[in-house]
């Protein structure tokens, strides 16, 4: 059975190119294998690029919506009497014109990944982060045109400027006509007649740039930032691509997030959780005190509101959840062992319910 693209891309069959493309760059943004390691993210990433291959070029959709196969027909079946042997309808263009399939020559750039490392503190708190990337970026000399100081070409008569002509094709389905890249300008609608020394002639420079990010309070980690028009400039007459960046956060020493909630389990002295008292507890950004009130029993959970992290893009806090667990010292001393069989001998079975409870149903098993 065919593969459907359209469902790959979860987009209608009416779907224009700039919708085409928006599906694309957000899955294969969900899939890429830099953000997602598994085996089911890199197949599903294969499927995306290979249905964007084949819808964004206006050729091999034209006959994967009429054949349904990107190179379109695959030559008649021996057993039908035709032809045999054909690779397809490009295979077919080929032999009678020379030329396969054609696509559009107004593309925008290239999108830009790129990883940036922050601490737990900076995740929580936001900030700015300045990265260094290289990029493509029009010529500030020719401004993108080639030519030299920007006005030395003249229009393409074979195109009129539009840098695209229409191709007639004669086929053994009928005439065909398409529209393919104009062969005389190139496809870039403008003949030049003195190239530009700065990028010679092609339009666009590679060049470093120092880009500040602004880094919302409580992106986690794997979230990614997307700075439109920052990517690569469009060779061809598009728009620039996008900046796409992902948060690599690091984890605390202690404290472990889940959403915008903190979690931690604090070990306590069992004469603390006897007695009651005070222990000391990290938070974002400070160190706060957390009374412990006496015969807290181990696995005893607290919940600190507003000390948690910062809603992204709204107002408020999530919740510090402190989980007591009761530690025994592991080692005792003459004195410390004659004061702990005092308070045993003074304190019945009675004073411990859970104690109590499995002893009762230990003495209906006898």
């Amino acid at each position: 059975m065919a593969k459907n693209y359209y469902e790959t891309l979860g987009i209608g069959k009416d779907a224009n190119a700039d919708e085409i493309k928006s599906a694309y760059r957000k899955l294969a943004k969900m899939y890429h294998p830099d953000i997602n390691k598994t085996e089911e993210a890199a197949s599903k990433f294969k499927e995306i690029n290979e249905a964007y291959e084949c819808l964004s070029d206006p050729q091999k959709k034209a006959n994967y919506d009429q054949f349904g196969s990107a190179d379109g027909p695959q030559g008649f079946s021996s057993n039908g009497g035709g032809f045999s042997g054909f690779g397809g309808f490009e295979d077919i263009f080929n032999m009678f014109s020379g030329f396969g399939s054609t696509t559009n020559t107004r593309q925008d750039g290239e999108d830009i990944v790129v990883r940036i490392n922050l601490s737990f503190k900076e995740a929580c708190n936001g900030g700015s982060k300045t990265i260094n990337i290289n990029r493509y970026e029009k010529c500030d000399d020719c401004k993108g045109t080639g030519a030299k100081n920007g006005k030395d070409y003249s229009v393409c008569s074979a195109c009129g400027g539009t840098g695209q002509v229409k191709q007639v094709q004669n086929t053994l389905f009928g005439q065909m006509v398409n529209m393919g890249p104009c062969k005389v300008c190139g496809g870039t609608g403008k003949i030049i007649k003195e190239k530009c020394s700065s990028c010679s002639g092609k339009g666009y420079i590679r060049r470093s740039r120092n880009i500040t990010v602004t880094i919302p309070a409580g992106v986690a980690d794997g979230q990614i930032l997307t700075l439109r028009n920052e990517g690569n400039a469009s060779f061809q007459g598009g728009q620039n691509g996008n900046l796409s960046i992902i948060m690599s956060v690091a984890k605390h020493e202690l404290l472990n997030r889940k959403d915008f909630d903190l979690y931690i389990t604090i070990p306590v002295p069992f004469t603390t959780c006897l007695l009651g008292g005070e222990i000391k507890v990290p938070t974002v950004n400070e160190i706060i005190s957390l009374k412990i009130p006496e015969l807290t029993q181990t696995g005893t959970v607290f919940k600190i509101k507003g000390k948690g992290v910062k809603y992204l893009k709204k107002q408020g806090y999530g919740d510090l959840f402190v989980t007591v667990t009761t530690e025994f010292p592991k080692t005792l001393d003459k004195n410390f062992k004659d004061v702990l069989q005092e308070i045993s001998d003074k304190n019945s079975d009675n004073n411990y319910a859970k104690y109590r409870d499995y002893l009762l149903k230990l003495t209906k098993l006898q």
